[in-house]
């Protein structure tokens, strides 16, 4: 979803061509958008669930020039979104902060001001700055084809009472699963085209996960610094456009593969707004942001294919910059956190937090969706999103269930 890209097309092979790149959500021409905009929004039968993923952490990054992406809290005060929504090419100037705002609503244009945050600062991935300085597709770089498409941004404020999206943290995508993809793009037709290009609400559908590239190793670059890559197609009710099917040929590095042919009921692509949007999986009941849509291929029309940045491949460099309990929603007053898994906490200095129903623990490094935890009665033990109320005690080597 570059603001200037270069797209792909068809033939017997698949051939670069000079233009604008341009990324839309593209749905099923059978479908309606009322259903996309309901589950964009939570609403009827979409509610937040183990089917589907409360979308209220997604939002729209604006700027006061005009440009718009897509970016999902990850923090109470952090925000990830793709690299190119923020400096698509080396001449493009680098990113002022005061210029940029994260709205959290379902349609921006109709955002209240309690929805609208200042941007403090970006963090843009270093590899996709070094490729473009690197002179590299005269200096757009090539940090979208190689994974590297990311960039974080601080809010001066923290967001209340809304648990962010859970990272990776290990639970990595795989291909075949379902994922739902959210944005704020273009709406397109996948048979006819455009239909409306000034959207702006939160739109979401579902698509199959065909691609899974966990890294992708350029010897020009540190492998500190390298990125990976998940993909998706957008398969038409005529069954005639599976571009990632075992037919076609590699596109960039996303390798050969199988992918059915067969459209979900909510399938979708990509679009212009949704850049930085994210790709969503459910692990054990929670759903998580595995990517942050990069680029696609073919306009969003039948065969388009999305690809995103892979969060999981950057999980370190992503960790660096998480507050401690990024995972836990701020409640009203700002002191007492909450962690829809293990209650509510009142942190306090050098590690010690006090527990509303469990009283005092200490923990030395609380991200992510499980730590080490002491508690003057149980001892070290180990607490994970995915067993509590069972948890691990390192003293009597045994499972105990609260």
């Amino acid at each position: 979803m570059n603001k200037w890209l270069l797209p792909f097309c068809f033939s017997l092979f698949l051939n670069a061509l000079d233009g604008e790149r341009i990324r839309r959500i593209g749905k099923l021409d059978s479908q309606t958008w009322e259903q996309h905009i309901s589950l964009g929004q939570n609403q009827g039968s979409y509610l937040p669930s183990e089917d589907f993923p409360d979308l209220g952490t997604v939002g729209v990054l604006r700027s006061d020039s005009g440009f718009l992406g897509t970016a999902t809290l990850i923090a109470p005060n952090l925000i990830v979104t793709a690299a190119h929504v923020v400096k698509n090419s080396l001449m493009d100037p680098n990113p002022e902060d005061e210029n940029w705002q994260f709205i959290l609503s379902s349609d921006f244009e109709q955002a209240t001001i309690t929805e609208s945050f200042e941007v403090s600062n970006f963090v843009i991935h270093p590899a996709w700055t070094i490729r473009q300085n690197d002179g590299i597709n005269n200096g757009n770089g090539d940090g979208d084809r190689i994974g590297v498409d990311l960039c974080l941004a601080f809010l001066k404020e923290k967001v209340l009472e809304m648990y962010p999206m859970p990272l990776p943290n290990g639970n990595f995508a795989s291909i075949g699963e379902q994922v739902i993809i959210a944005g704020y793009g273009t709406r397109v037709d996948g048979l006819n085209g455009v239909i409306n290009s000034n959207n702006s609400n939160r739109l979401a559908g579902e698509n199959i996960l065909d691609r899974v590239v966990e890294q992708i190793s350029i010897p020009s670059l540190s492998n500190q610094y390298w990125g990976g890559v998940l993909a998706v197609d957008f398969d038409s009710p005529q069954q005639n456009t599976n571009f990632l099917g075992e037919e076609y040929p590699s596109i960039d590095y996303l390798g050969t593969g199988k992918s059915d042919a067969n459209p979900l009921p909510l399938e979708v692509s990509t679009a212009v707004g949704d850049s930085g949007g994210p790709v969503l999986t459910n692990f054990e009941g929670r759903w998580r942001i595995n990517g942050v849509v990069s680029y696609g291929t073919n306009y969003s029309l039948y065969g388009d294919v999305t690809v995103f940045t892979r969060l999981a491949s950057h999980q370190e460099w992503i960790n660096q910059y998480l507050p401690a309990w990024n995972e836990a929603k701020i409640l009203q007053g700002g002191s007492w956190r909450e962690l829809n898994w293990f209650g509510a906490f009142l942190p306090y200095d050098q590690g010690w937090n006090f527990h509303s129903q469990f009283g005092w623990f200490f923990t030395t490094d609380p991200k992510g969706s499980s730590f080490w935890s002491w508690h003057p009665t149980i001892g070290w033990s180990w607490l994970s999103s995915g067993v509590f109320p069972f948890l691990y005690s390192d003293v009597q080597k045994n499972w105990f269930y609260l």
